[in-house]
């Protein structure tokens, strides 16, 4: 009862050996004698776990590419995911649900867990659930039910994304995790950054990917109009319209003459007889002016 009042702590003991007399313990006869430490772990409300999941672990949070680029399937990075472990083992060095809890933040972090840094308490300092309680982080989509290593190449071969994830904490039944008995939940966000690779960056430069650059432009040749134009084309291009401008004055000078002809001429509707007709009129007035002059010099002779 006491040791339940108390709660969880830890007390220091003494462990005495004694001999005997007749048959009896000799309490003054100490045979060994050794000083011990031991720790009771009290039992925990679920509303203190509960409060402690609403209050100690973030909405999400953000992996650092480095983490996920040093992390081994053997290692202490993917335990506690997608897999259910004791809750006390929750924020260990190295793992990825250590991330998830918000004294982390001042918390030291090691790849794998190579420092040994102190594990970090979900229920706050030096409180602790020894088998009371077990927890996972399940996550969505096509990383859902991966565990180690399977569970790292995919955070890899995914590349950077914001995954949905749902921590759940259990209780326990004749000392192992009772599936059926979730003492708290919450749902959260985890977004893993992955080292951009070689391939990944040429693969954001090809031209189906590039969100800018020069847009291929199309020249149609058959109605003379030009859509667009491409960069490394303007300088013959230019040269082409400049040819196409001398072309055009040119014509442009005929259709005034032409239309000119026009004018003084009956619309036949064949304008392509028009400079013929101007030829026979012309040599018919010449011949008739020719005409004329030699009468008059005739006339005067």
């Amino acid at each position: 009862d006491q040791f339940r009042a108390n709660g969880t702590q830890t007390y220091s003991a003494t462990v005495n050996v004694y001999g005997n007399k007749d048959g009896k313990p000799d309490l003054d006869n100490i045979v060994a004698t050794k000083k011990v430490t031991i720790n009771i772990n009290g039992l925990i409300s679920k509303e203190t776990v509960q409060k402690a999941v609403a209050d100690n672990v973030k909405d999400s949070i953000d992996v650092p590419a480095a983490y996920l680029e040093k992390a081994k399937g053997e290692g202490p990075f993917t335990a506690g995911v997608n897999h259910v472990i004791p809750y006390e083992l929750f924020a260990g060095d190295g793992m990825l649900t250590r991330l998830l809890l918000k004294a982390s933040d001042k918390a030291p972090w090691s790849d794998n867990g190579d420092a040994k840094n102190p594990a970090l308490s979900p229920l706050g300092e030096n409180v602790k659930t020894k088998g009371q309680y077990f927890y996972q982080v399940a996550l969505d989509g096509n990383v859902a039910g991966k565990e180690k290593q399977a569970l790292i190449d995919q955070f890899r071969a995914n590349g950077t994304q914001t995954y949905s994830a749902t921590v759940n904490v259990y209780g326990n039944k004749d000392g192992k995790p009772d599936l059926d008995n979730i003492v708290a939940t919450k749902k959260v966000t985890i977004k893993i950054n992955v080292k951009e690779t070689s391939d990944t960056a040429n693969g954001s430069l090809s031209p189906s990917n590039s969100g800018s650059g020069v847009t291929p432009m199309n020249h149609n040749h058959a109605t003379g109009t030009t859509d667009s134009m491409p960069a490394d084309t303007m300088t013959s291009s230019t040269n082409t319209m400049a040819g196409e401008n001398m072309a055009a004055s040119a014509n442009k000078m005929s259709d005034t003459m032409m239309s000119e002809d026009k004018a003084m001429l009956p619309n036949t509707g064949e304008t392509q007889t028009s400079m013929a007709s101007i030829g026979f009129l012309g040599l018919a007035l010449a011949g008739l002016l020719g005409g004329l002059g030699l009468k008059n010099k005739k006339e005067e002779n």
